[in-house]
């Protein structure tokens, strides 16, 4: 027998036992997540649609701070959990995130860059830069337990500092910038080995667009 698909209310009415003497998800965190899970399955069921829908794969991505000195969500609870909204949402269709209209397609090396077109406003809308700060700050990475991870602390550092640069860059202002391409390239972890650290290939994934982002501004 196979399992019943999850409703809003499941995820609405779920909840997690509090961790305060080990680590643990940050509870805001995670609320928020459930929040666009149980918006995703309304409209799913034909209700009022607020916002994208969330795919499998974001919620996959999805990376919570962890508490120490304060109340936090079960980790594995929490885990167990979303691995079932995971197979839900990629059951429904909903594996993958598709393809974002914007911005268009960034020219490969060599070709000729595509003409800028002007916005509602007049002003010249660039095909390059894509990632926004907020991209940044609001990046999900899986948490390792029984295989090696990236320290989480120096990641959250590391992140920090990527937003701040993109921000500098978006605003017009490269002498701001604390990083470059050939930094988040050449940028090492300490690893984790008894403890949760982030997914090492999750990291590297996004250190790479990450470079990729920053070369389209030092290139442009």
């Amino acid at each position: 027998m196979g399992t019943m698909p999850l409703t809003p209310a499941d995820i609405r009415n779920k909840k997690f036992h509090t961790v305060r003497l080990r680590q643990g998800y940050h509870e805001e965190d995670v609320d928020a997540l459930l929040d666009r899970i149980e918006a995703t399955l309304v409209a799913l069921d034909g209700g009022r649609r607020k916002g994208p829908l969330i795919t499998a794969e974001e919620i996959r991505d999805s990376r919570f701070r962890t508490t120490r000195m304060s109340p936090g969500y079960h980790q594995d609870e929490v885990d167990d959990f979303l691995d079932r909204v995971i197979a839900d949402l990629a059951g429904r269709g909903l594996g993958q995130s598709a393809p974002p209209p914007l911005p268009p397609r960034t020219p490969q090396a060599g070709e000729p860059p595509q003409p800028t077109a002007p916005d509602t406003a007049g002003r010249p809308v660039s095909p390059g830069p894509r990632m926004k700060p907020e991209d940044v700050r609001d990046r999900r990475f899986a948490t390792t337990r029984l295989t090696t991870g990236y320290n989480e602390q120096e990641v959250d550092e590391f992140l920090d500092r990527a937003e701040y640069t993109l921000g500098a860059l978006v605003q017009g202002r490269p002498d701001r910038a604390t990083l470059t391409a050939a930094e988040v390239e050449r940028i090492q972890f300490a690893t984790t080995r008894a403890r949760p650290g982030y997914d090492p290939a999750q990291v590297d994934h996004f250190l790479d667009v990450l470079a990729d982002e920053l070369r389209l501004y030092e290139h442009g």
